[in-house]
């Protein structure tokens, strides 16, 4: 493990991952991430507002801020942009965040069904 006293050079790490944590605060951001990680191909805009409930320019203006963070490609074929998730480590990463938060919720009795049926479909 790296000396915590020593950290200057990691600075700028410090600074990337906040820049990520704060874009990914937002829960459509990360529904929308988990959508592209479950998905078997890359989805458009509408795909995305279809499936989420959220409306294309919402949507739209969601992927914007994730593909500034590089968090989210693009593809186009013909008029339509596809988006994929760029590297499959974020996805691990929520992953394990929402992992921790739902024992959490076990733990406290206040386990939901539909966290239940997530959890199912996710085993890690």
């Amino acid at each position: 493990m790296q000396d915590f006293e020593n950290m200057e050079p990691c600075e700028e790490i410090f600074e990337m991952h906040a820049e990520v944590c704060k874009v990914l605060a937002n829960p459509k951001r990360l529904k929308i991430l988990y959508l592209l990680s479950r998905a078997q191909e890359p989805l458009s805009v509408g795909d995305m507002a279809q499936k989420l409930g959220i409306a294309m320019p919402n949507v739209s203006q969601h992927l914007a801020l994730l593909r500034a963070r590089n968090l989210v490609k693009t593809t186009k074929k013909g008029q339509t942009v596809y988006y994929q998730i760029v590297d499959e480590r974020l996805t691990r990463a929520c992953d394990l965040i929402r992992s921790v938060l739902i024992d959490h919720l076990r733990r406290t009795g206040r386990y939901a069904k539909q966290f239940q049926e997530l959890i199912g479909k996710e085993k890690m």
